[in-house]
């Protein structure tokens, strides 16, 4: 409860206005019989009046007169004539009912103005706190190595973010504030109702009159918001599962900070729909109870029976069936919301746990900025080893190579083998267990991650292309003119089919360019790697998923990105790989063999067998 508690500190003032309000919608809420009671006793009695000592509910509300008298000199001060109420110097005409239903409407409208404000403001407090918490998760997350997703999965990640998060926001905006108000009420209720007749208190008994109308008219309401607000939900979901699949490209592109603005932005687009829902269920509670209250006015003041064999006068009678019916509704949300926050609770340690994982691919206190822009001379993996988890098989063990400027490397192996694991290892989405990499005689680890990674272009198997329009996809988040990605998209051979797109660059490609083909989709990727011009390739197993026609379209774009490059190479299809100036063959993450294609068809060893395996099933 106290956890729940402190995420809402910063609108502590807020929280304190929303208590005060709730509080006193309770009080107002058991305070409601005080007039209903000399209505049932002095309007609707039948017979001679008998002389009875007071009765406990009498003594209860003894200030009732003064309480009359206080109304009275109300509309007074407010202009509203006395005598056309009944309420004349002679107080109030108890042959007349009117005044007396005015006093109850009134006090009633106090509760509910008090219930829909206090309602009203614990529920902003809580959407702000799901933004803000939400925020924090995503601008974390973001930060953190891909390890982490991989520990997590994408999934689990969602869920923790949306639907855990969600859970908090609907334990503060509603559950917090119906435990306040409804315990007060409760607690005040149960006391009156054993002090009036202890022996009748031990029967629980129910009246909930079912009011139609109201109901239907606010379901509709929410429900029309509710799709609203759940729609803006859906996007912002759909957008982070983008994010969370293509984090590799995100990283590569020094874009952390740029996905979590527009994650922000989608996140407070939900904000505005729900506090639109907000609005629409705070009234409901208040407006339905307090038509059904006018009925019940109704009917005490036109009524003309009351239950004559009780005990206790029709008065209190009454009103002692009147806090029975009060105080079941408490008691059931009490319940709910006792059970809604403990859920609530339950899910917060699952937000702990990946605010409280670290981000172990540290920034050097003193980085080293590298050379000038963009030459790099040499790239050197000296006795590189990574493991995953401490214990297990190393996926990459003792690999030694250099890669000179402007020459590429390719590795090839079967599956698993540890190639993708290897190049991974060079913009630092892990660091080495042993060993280090070199750039130009600097360790990586010496240098920023954004400075290394504005060094590196990737472009991978599993195109990641985002729900926006086909310039953004090339520019993602640089600011570029329209000529730029239009030179990029003709070295990707990419611009003539991009021009015959409904609306040409500004076209909307879809969930993960779902609206193009694959070649379409890869091309579009190696667009936005030229146009990022860095020194430095990955091409991880880029044409891989390719046909035949759509792998030498791609061929040729790859062959222009390349130009200048120094380029590490990771494929299966010898097209890719046999114009290779050096070659590395990997087996369980080791180097087994190394040479270009020439020499290694030569030695009858494992390249040669890859080969042959390929040529047979065109695919090693």
């Amino acid at each position: 409860m106290w956890k729940l508690a402190r995420l809402a500190l910063p609108y502590k003032a807020h929280f304190v206005a929303a208590l005060f309000s709730l509080i006193m919608a309770a009080f107002f809420g058991a305070a409601l019989t005080a007039t209903v009671k000399p209505l049932f006793d002095e309007v609707l009695a039948t017979g001679p009046k008998v002389e009875e000592s007071p009765s406990r509910v009498d003594q209860i509300f003894k200030y009732q007169d003064e309480m009359l008298d206080d109304f009275k000199t109300w509309l007074q001060e407010a202009g509203i004539s006395l005598d056309r109420l009944g309420m004349g110097d002679g107080g109030f005409d108890l042959e007349n009912p009117l005044p007396w239903a005015l006093l109850v409407l009134v006090v009633f409208l106090a509760q509910s103005i008090f219930e829909f404000l206090g309602t009203y403001t614990m529920g902003r407090i809580g959407l702000h706190v799901v933004v803000d918490v939400r925020r924090q998760l995503l601008e974390h997350v973001m930060s953190l190595p891909l390890q982490f997703f991989k520990s997590f999965g994408t999934g689990d990640v969602l869920s923790r973010v949306n639907n855990d998060v969600t859970r908090i926001q609907n334990a503060i905006s509603s559950k917090v504030g119906e435990l306040i108000k409804e315990g007060t009420l409760s607690i005040v209720l149960v006391v009156l109702l054993f002090w009036m007749s202890f022996k009748a208190s031990l029967v629980l008994f129910v009246l909930v009159p079912l009011i139609g109308g109201p109901v239907v008219y606010f379901t509709r309401k929410i429900r029309k918001n509710a799709q609203r607000s759940q729609a803006a939900l859906g996007k912002l979901s759909a957008h982070l599962k983008e994010v969370l699949v293509g984090v590799r490209i995100v990283k590569a592109f020094n874009r952390e900070q740029f996905e979590a603005n527009r994650l922000d932005y989608d996140n407070r687009s939900f904000l505005k729909y729900a506090l639109r829902e907000l609005l629409i269920v705070s009234l409901t509670t208040p407006v339905i109870g307090f038509v059904g209250i006018v009925v019940i006015v109704s009917f005490v003041s036109f009524g003309s029976y009351v239950v004559q064999t009780t005990n206790l006068s029709s008065g209190d009678f009454m009103v002692y069936v009147l806090f029975i019916y009060q105080l079941y509704q408490p008691i059931k949300r009490m319940a709910r919301a006792n059970s809604e926050l403990q859920q609530a609770a339950g899910v917060l340690p699952r937000i702990e746990e990946v605010l409280a994982w670290k981000n172990d691919i540290l920034e050097p206190k003193e980085p080293v900025r590298p050379g000038p822009f963009p030459q790099v001379e040499q790239i050197a993996f000296d006795h590189v080893s990574f493991t995953y988890q401490p214990g297990k098989d190393p996926a990459v063990h003792d690999v030694s190579f250099q890669v000179a400027c402007g020459t590429t490397v390719a590795l090839v192996g079967a599956s698993g083998s540890g190639k993708s694991t290897l190049v991974n290892l060079l913009p630092r989405f892990y660091d080495p267990t042993s060993g280090r990499i070199l750039i130009d005689g600097v360790d990586i680890r010496q240098m920023s991650k954004r400075d290394l990674r504005d060094l590196i272009g990737v472009v991978t198997q599993d195109t990641i292309l985002f729900d926006d329009t086909v310039h953004n996809n090339i520019a993602y988040g640089s600011v570029v003119d329209r000529e730029q990605v239009r030179a990029a998209a003709e070295q990707a051979y990419a611009h003539e089919f991009i021009d015959h797109l409904d609306y040409g660059y500004d076209t909307m490609i879809g969930e993960s360019g779902n609206r193009l083909s694959g070649g379409q989709r890869q091309r579009i990727s190696i667009a936005r790697a030229i146009l990022k011009n860095a020194p430095i390739l990955i091409l991880d197993e880029a044409t891989s998923a390719l046909d035949t026609e759509s792998e030498r379209v791609v061929q040729l774009a790859l062959d222009n990105l390349m130009m200048q490059k120094t380029t590490i190479v990771v494929a299966h299809r010898l097209s890719t790989i046999r114009r290779a100036d050096c070659i590395l063959v990997m087996e369980q993450g080791r180097v087994v063999e190394r040479g270009n294609h020439k020499s290694l068809m030569g030695q009858n060893g494992a390249y040669q067998r890859l080969i042959r395996l390929q040529e047979g099933s065109d695919a090693i």
